[in-house]
């Protein structure tokens, strides 16, 4: 799946593997440091925020309005982010449910834009850039396995090739260190979980999905193992089935329902509720786990996995969370943020 430019930009790049596949025009290939601040733009939250982590003053714009981003998970204070990045514009994007707005793209004319493999790189997406003479680049994030090869390899192409390795040799410490856990708990002792989403909690994600990877990254088991109808997600169950399959965690992602849960009658009888294991899922700045995947998820499973498996996998949690702010967020924040980040209760 090789992008393409018309005329004198063509350029066919094979070499590249699995990760990273692009149609750069020539000064790309050439002098990739020479792209200007704000002239790279993701097509969709995951590469948007790949972006941001790596590159903030490479950023184009946002794919939603940052203070209108409550509805995916998102944080709608900008505290965390970088300054200069507060303000950039509203672009829109091609992930299901938003639209591009190609004449505020056109406007800035970027200098790249990222597509998302595998979900969101198509040939209609790359004519509709094409169009406008943005070229195309290509990034699988599909697990977050590829997150490591990603940073490097979109590392080299923007210039910014000690950052992608900083970024690379950090997420993948986590794979591994996440890798170690898995191996030491038996399929028999995996912590069943719900994730609950909506505002009565009964919404989920299937447990191959790619909005439930934080679970499986933390070595639970995630009691949907339905089948997903579509990317967006968020399957309707009924609360006959969040009993019977009575998990031992329940992660919610609407504060508004986690602020009721423990008062509904129908919930009370699960046995998450009973033992108070019901934890409302981290969103500073953006969301550990979930609407959109993102690198944070790196955190989110770390986070996971302290709550699953508290003896096993025990660590100093809020630093854990300083430490990935001030590598992937370049923020510094005070242990007090980063315990009230988590929402962290022993």
């Amino acid at each position: 799946m090789l992008n393409t430019l018309p005329g004198k930009w063509r350029l066919s790049i094979a070499a590249l593997g699995a990760s990273l596949l692009l149609s750069l025009p020539s000064w790309a290939a050439t002098a990739p440091t020479q792209l200007p601040p704000h002239s790279v733009y993701g097509t969709a939250p995951p590469v948007t925020l790949l972006i941001y982590s790596l590159a903030p003053d490479l950023l184009a714009g946002w794919n939603f309005p940052l203070n209108k981003m409550a509805g995916l998970g998102m944080s709608t204070n900008s505290k965390y982010l970088l300054p200069a990045t507060r303000n950039l514009p509203v672009l829109g994007g091609w992930d299901p449910g938003d639209k591009p707005e190609l004449e505020r793209v056109l406007a800035i004319h970027p200098k790249l834009a990222l597509l998302w493999a595998p979900y969101l790189d198509d040939a209609r997406l790359r004519s509709e850039l094409q169009r406008i003479d943005v070229p195309t680049l290509t990034v699988n994030l599909q697990s977050l396995n590829d997150y490591p090869a990603a940073y490097r390899l979109l590392g080299d192409q923007l210039g910014q090739g000690a950052r992608g390795e900083e970024l690379a040799t950090a997420f993948q410490n986590i794979l591994s260190r996440l890798k170690d856990l898995r191996s030491t708990i038996p399929q028999a002792q995996r912590q069943t979980v719900y994730y609950a989403e909506g505002v009565d909690g009964l919404m989920t994600d299937t447990a191959n999905s790619p909005h439930t990877e934080v679970i499986r990254a933390a070595g639970g088991d995630n009691v949907f193992t339905g089948k997903a109808t579509a990317l967006k997600g968020m399957e309707r169950v009924s609360m006959g089935q969040v009993l019977a399959w009575n998990p031992d965690v329940i992660l919610v992602q609407d504060p508004v329902f986690y602020r009721r849960v423990y008062s509904l009658p129908a919930w009370q009888g699960l046995q998450a509720v009973k033992a108070h294991r019901v934890y409302l899922v981290p969103r500073q700045p953006f969301n550990w786990m979930d609407r959109p995947p993102s690198f944070m998820q790196g955190l989110g499973a770390l986070w996971l996995a302290h709550v699953l498996y508290p003896q096993a996998f025990k660590i100093h949690l809020n630093q854990e969370i300083q430490d990935f702010f001030k590598t992937f967020l370049q923020v510094n924040v005070s242990k007090a943020q980063a315990q009230a980040q988590a929402m962290w209760r022993p």
